[in-house]
């Protein structure tokens, strides 16, 4: 499968372009429209494995959002067993599209 890694686990490629995407999504909520996002760093923290066929809970919450800052943190858990397989923190900043 082109998902998966030599130990039969997802890809950490793929875990941490999804912790990305559910970052900047969850980023929007706090920052305008009006405003360009650019992941400044993306942290990834590989605690356990999750199967190919094993369904995952995403949660993503902003830490803090200020002026020109957003952090959002990310947690996967297994749904079965509600263990905390993955985490991820991401950094943006946040400026006016005219400053560019």
């Amino acid at each position: 499968m082109a998902m998966q890694n030599y130990i039969g686990t997802v890809y950490g490629g793929a875990v941490a372009a999804i912790a990305e995407m559910v970052s900047i999504a969850c980023a929007r909520t706090v920052v305008s429209e009006d405003k360009e996002l650019f992941l400044g760093e993306l942290s990834m923290s590989y605690l356990s494995g999750a199967q190919n066929n094993a369904e995952v809970l995403v949660d993503a919450s902003v830490v803090r959002s200020g002026r020109n800052l957003t952090v959002v943190a990310v947690e996967f858990k297994l749904k079965k067993t509600e263990q905390l397989i993955y985490t991820a923190r991401a950094t943006f900043y946040n400026r006016p599209v005219a400053m560019l």
